[in-house]
């Protein structure tokens, strides 16, 4: 389940280490919720969610559209396929409390992969922002457990 909810953040383009004031439970079951909808939404297998959990690129559609679903959910992808870049901002913005640290590289990676280009299909662009996102993690030296 903690491998779940790390790949939930990096996915998500919560790119912010979690301080003490965030329910991590309360965030943790309504992304299981969420995964649950979305599963059974795309018709995602088990294999699907493994790969989402061990970071790895979709081997499906089914587990590409898991992930643009998931993004949907949270509002980080709009009804047109595109990064929410104010919506991710926002959610930096809570993960941090506000740290100008932690919002600054949290920032730098949103503005990152806000601006690629991406496909037309949400699914595939849905796999590519969370390419950009562990990559820009990567880059700014986060790891899975997010320490700096």
């Amino acid at each position: 389940m903690a491998k779940l909810f790390v790949n939930f953040v990096i996915f998500g383009a919560f790119v912010a280490v979690l301080v003490n004031g965030f329910d991590k439970e309360a965030a943790m079951d309504t992304f299981v919720d969420n995964l649950s909808e979305c599963q059974e939404e795309v018709g995602a297998q088990h294999s699907d969610l493994e790969d989402l959990v061990d970071k790895k690129p979709s081997s499906t559609m089914e587990g590409k559209c898991l992930r643009a679903c998931i993004m949907k959910k949270y509002e980080m992808m709009d009804d047109n396929g595109k990064f929410s870049k104010d919506v991710a901002e926002a959610h930096a913005q809570e993960y941090t409390e506000g740290s100008e640290d932690k919002l600054k590289i949290a920032h730098e990676i949103i503005d990152a992969c806000s601006s690629i280009e991406v496909d037309d299909d949400h699914c595939e662009a849905a796999e590519q922002y969370g390419q950009c996102m562990k990559e820009q993690a990567m880059a700014h030296n986060i790891d899975d457990a997010f320490g700096y």
